[in-house]
């Protein structure tokens, strides 16, 4: 690829993707592409526009020219002027926008992998070209959307190229006791008309063996009741959100999928603080208290040991003392809202 100097970028951020030309269209993923054309194609790329995260065009076009303005209204980014060696065709690329170069993706030492936590098809786009995996969708989420917009992001989350999202049981039913109440909070409370609901969310999703997330989990009698309850016919995973799950979380892990470890919940009870008030000694904005990460630490070797994925949630600021952090526990699939997967994203391409 030439790098004398950079090309005339038609947008902005940094955006990465399975690099394909014209004759590689077939190939594209949605929300993981990037289209290499030899000459600015408007029509082309309008058409393609929700499978691509952009697009990377040979021939230079200055601000000045008569395509300028139409390449500006394209609903993707657009790089002029670069040229990429053919090796890097079917391979990961990284585009920034804002500094008009492109570079080869090469994996974060830390080997993190990104999981976007959505509620909704516009967060599934604005994380889908970042992100290396999808966390758990919560079943009061997907209860929230209309028919048409759940069926559309269940067809973005399939077509997307990473496995289908877990789907997590209700924190609080609609009808149930306010979350308030602990003792009766997740799986704690089973009435039949939040089971069938469940169960009517569950099958919409495309997936044939579908995993489901039981929240708010102590003892091992919890998961039981839950698995009795909807005829144990679907594979199971743990989210590791009290003390008790997380200490105990050995005895917890018998024919367990996935380990999802929720910080947020788990450092509030842990810490006995509520996390909407500020206290930088308990609940510190930037890093995990030292108890928290050792928590963490033992849920990720104990799903090591087992071979069972373990996900940690986060909704803290990316930071290198976290990264740090979450190196040294052993975490490599973490979770956390879709805005946030970009600054991660940054930090780990940015970190040695």
């Amino acid at each position: 690829m030439s790098e004398d100097e950079p090309g005339i970028a038609y947008g902005f951020g940094r955006h990465r993707g399975l690099l394909v030309d014209r004759s590689g269209i077939e190939e594209i993923v949605y929300g993981k592409a990037l289209l290499y054309l030899e000459k600015p194609d408007a029509d082309l790329i309008r058409t393609l526009a929700p499978r691509l995260s952009g697009v990377i065009v040979q021939e230079p076009v200055t601000p000045y020219a008569p395509e300028a303005r139409a390449l500006w209204s394209l609903p993707v980014p657009v790089l002029t002027g670069i040229a990429v060696d053919d090796s890097w065709l079917g391979h990961d690329v990284v585009v920034d926008f804002d500094a008009a170069t492109t570079a080869p993706f090469l994996l974060n030492p830390t080997g993190l992998r990104l999981h976007a936590e959505v509620a909704s098809l516009a967060e599934a786009r604005e994380a889908g070209h970042l992100a290396d995996g999808w966390a758990p969708l919560r079943a009061e989420d997907l209860r929230a959307l209309s028919d048409r917009d759940r069926a559309d992001l269940w067809h973005f989350l399939a077509e997307s190229g990473r496995p289908l999202p877990a789907i997590r049981y209700f924190d609080e039913p609609v009808g149930g006791p306010h979350a308030a109440s602990f003792g009766r909070r997740g799986v704690r409370s089973l009435p039949p008309d939040a089971l069938d609901a469940f169960g009517t969310l569950v099958e919409q999703s495309p997936d044939d063996d579908p995993v489901v997330v039981v929240p708010m989990v102590a003892a091992r009698e919890e998961i039981d009741a839950f698995r009795a309850a909807t005829g144990a016919r679907w594979r199971l995973g743990l989210d590791v959100a009290t003390p008790a799950a997380a200490l105990g979380i050995a005895d917890l892990v018998d024919d367990c999928h996935l380990l999802h470890v929720n910080t947020a919940d788990l450092t509030q009870h842990t810490m006995v603080w509520d996390r909407t008030v500020r206290n930088d000694v308990l609940v510190p904005p930037g890093h995990l208290p030292l108890v928290i990460l050792q928590l963490v630490e033992w849920s990720a070797s104990v799903g090591a040991t087992h071979d069972i994925p373990c996900q940690v949630a986060l909704d803290l600021r990316p930071g290198p003392q976290l990264l740090d952090q979450l190196r040294l526990a052993g975490v490599r699939d973490l979770t956390c809202p879709a805005p946030l997967i970009r600054h991660w994203r940054h930090l780990l391409d940015h970190t040695p």
